[in-house]
């Protein structure tokens, strides 16, 4: 009998550790996730363009919605954050030679990826921002529209349009190229 109960009893936490196991998950493939990185250059057109010469900028965003990957969704949410960098333009003014300060701009921005064909995307964000400039610290809202040309599996080339909005001051714009590498 003692045999029996003991034979019960094994049995039943071997039954119990087999059917405790739980099934294995598929992973998505890795070339789903990640990050790209991109670096670009900005030109300031209208007001903006009369005190600085050009920008320079960079961002970091996730890849799991790109074009170009396994199956990409038309549209899907994304964002980015980056900072760029304006150079300002040396002038005269009265005989005196005058530097404007460089503007340096900091961003966080989500907004909408849309695929409309197969290497090539659309891409609408906008967010707040810090803009730097002078010394003083100043809160801004801006947006970009970017369109975007896979060249190869990583790389992505294209150009866009900035607009940052400080508030009291006229909106300042700039025209872009970037390169993008998805790591």
């Amino acid at each position: 009998m003692k045999k029996r109960l003991l034979f019960l009893f094994a049995t039943s936490f071997y039954i119990y550790s087999v059917s405790a196991q739980t099934k294995s998950i598929k992973k998505k493939s890795s070339e789903e996730k990640g990050v790209s990185v991109s670096a670009g250059v900005s030109i300031p057109v209208g007001d903006f363009s009369s005190t600085h010469l050009i920008g320079i900028g960079v961002d970091c965003s996730p890849t799991r919605h790109s074009f170009g990957k396994i199956k990409a969704k038309k549209t899907a949410f994304t964002y980015n954050g980056g900072l760029a960098y304006y150079f300002g333009k040396k002038e005269t003014v009265s005989g005196y030679p005058y530097a404007y300060p460089g503007y340096f701009l900091i961003h966080t921005f989500c907004g909408v990826l849309y695929n409309p064909v197969k290497n090539g995307s659309v891409t609408l964000t906008a967010g707040p921002a810090l803009g730097i400039y002078n010394g003083n610290t100043q809160f801004n809202i801006g947006s970009k529209l970017e369109v975007s040309y896979y060249i190869s599996k990583k790389i992505t080339i294209g150009p866009g349009i900035i607009l940052m909005k400080e508030s009291g001051a006229d909106p300042l714009w700039a025209a872009a190229v970037k390169a993008i590498l998805s790591l």
